[in-house]
């Protein structure tokens, strides 16, 4: 996509997510990151953020809540099966927001003794299952180049907070962590979530027609 093209699926994305009714009543504030506060992160970090990720951060920020999450369909496995997850999606207010994050997976290094610079590939961005564990871009597999059939390919990965066997479950050859595929990207997880983009299929299947009140109901389940 263009960057026009992006600005453009973020807005929508954005929209989308309030008429499928998530955060009744409650506005959706412009962000006040600036891309000049992008760069300075960049290269503190010495990264290159997705472009798409750059314009969800200087868009919109969800309201704040005591559970800032929203539920949506997800495709759980190459075979197509379908279930709801809820999810965490950070909504920074400064770039000094996602610096912290990434200063938290830094103490998870020290507390596993895993080898120095392992995570620089990793941007967290939120928490799968919202409680599963940290969500992240992993920016050693850039998304243009995900193959959705192919999960070795995604750019989004997620890693479980109650087990800490780190070195052994996600430190690759090139020294690098690389987490549980969550998804093949920023945008199919924005379609997910924001567009909803597979519930008519999973009503098609299963019968159930998903609603922001239906997804309510399951946090009482």
């Amino acid at each position: 996509m263009s960057p026009q093209e992006e600005k453009e699926f973020i807005e929508r994305a954005f929209q989308k997510l309030k008429e499928r009714g998530w955060f009744p009543g409650q506005e959706f504030e412009p962000s006040t990151i600036t891309e000049q506060e992008i760069s300075a992160f960049e290269q503190k970090h010495q990264v290159t953020l997705p472009s798409l990720y750059k314009a969800f951060l200087t868009s919109y920020r969800l309201p704040q809540s005591d559970f800032n999450s929203i539920c949506s369909v997800i495709d759980r496995d190459a075979d197509g099966y379908l279930s709801p997850l809820w999810l965490m999606i950070d909504s920074p207010r400064t770039m000094d927001d996602v610096s912290e994050r990434m200063e938290i997976l830094q103490e998870i290094r020290d507390f596993c003794e895993l080898p120095e610079d392992c995570f620089r590939n990793l941007i967290p961005i939120g928490d799968w299952g919202a409680g599963f564990g940290p969500l992240c871009i992993d920016l050693s597999r850039p998304e243009e180049q995900a193959d959705e059939e192919n999960e070795q390919t995604w750019s989004l990965v997620w890693f479980d907070h109650e087990d800490f066997d780190w070195d052994e479950q996600y430190l690759g050859e090139d020294g690098l962590l690389h987490g549980r595929e969550a998804a093949p990207g920023l945008k199919v997880l924005l379609e997910w979530y924001f567009y909803g983009s597979l519930e008519d299929r999973f009503e098609r299947e299963e019968g159930t027609r998903l609603s922001y009140e239906w997804y309510q109901e399951t946090l009482k389940r």
